[in-house]
């Protein structure tokens, strides 16, 4: 089971790599999704899972689907960053 440490770390990168330009389409808003679903960390990760879902809904992204999706990502980024600083 990976630390709180190690799992911010890979979503950063992913999520790093994913919003390189400023957006997210559907094929990455899947594998964001995916990774999520891969690694539980209850509720500093349903938001996002539901955001995408619900983004995800029709099959395609637009460019505010885009930047809602960017905003949640954030927040399962602070989320994490504060969990880890729980568990020093």
């Amino acid at each position: 089971m990976m630390t709180i440490k190690e799992l911010r770390e890979e979503f950063w990168m992913l999520v790093k790599g994913i919003l390189q330009d400023e957006r997210v389409d559907t094929d990455e808003a899947r594998v964001v999704m995916r990774w999520l679903e891969e690694h539980p960390q209850g509720k500093a990760f349903d938001f996002a899972i539901a955001k995408l879902r619900e983004q995800l809904e029709d099959g395609y992204i637009d460019r505010f689907e885009s930047h809602e999706i960017c905003s949640a990502l954030g927040d399962v980024l602070r989320t994490l960053r504060k969990m880890e600083a729980e568990q020093a």
